[in-house]
């Protein structure tokens, strides 16, 4: 599944108020909502790390491209 990095951004806001005392946070996704209490940090975390590399392997595409030579054989 394709993320965002604002999607990303999204996780690491919910991580941090979790981690900060915040009971209970809710994520929104594709027109699904999640809640996440302070027992699902663990959960949360992992997500994040999936969505992270996700997005990086987004960034790491790069285009095709193809360098022809010629040469008249002088």
């Amino acid at each position: 599944m394709a993320y965002t990095p604002d999607q990303l951004a999204e996780v690491r806001q919910a991580i941090v108020a979790l981690s900060t005392g915040q009971r209970v946070v809710s994520i929104t996704q594709n027109g699904r909502t999640v809640q996440f209490a302070q027992a699902n940090l663990g959960d949360l975390k992992a997500f994040e790390r999936e969505m992270a590399r996700a997005v990086a392997a987004d960034r790491r595409r790069r285009s095709r491209t193809r360098l022809v030579t010629t040469n008249k054989g002088l």
